[in-house]
């Protein structure tokens, strides 16, 4: 028996600087934490080792929902 865990997404909360979002960039799923400020967007990783990933002109940005939860799931 293992566990998962999955985040839970809201698409009807209204995205912010500082929410934890799941997006997607150039199609590849990402849970990141949104930046926003000064005309600058990016997606930041809580994990320091993963540098930010700042969205330029050219690089496609869906945000899918805000991140409202977490569960574990045994499997």
């Amino acid at each position: 028996m293992y566990s998962v865990f999955c985040d839970v997404p809201d698409k009807s909360v209204e995205t912010q600087h500082g929410h934890i979002v799941v997006a997607f960039v150039n199609g590849e799923r990402l849970v990141k934490r949104l930046y926003c400020r000064n005309g600058k967007v990016a997606l930041v990783a809580e994990n320091p080792k993963y540098p930010p990933l700042v969205v330029k002109e050219g690089v496609e940005l869906t945000v899918w929902g805000v991140v409202v939860g977490k569960f574990k799931r045994m499997a």
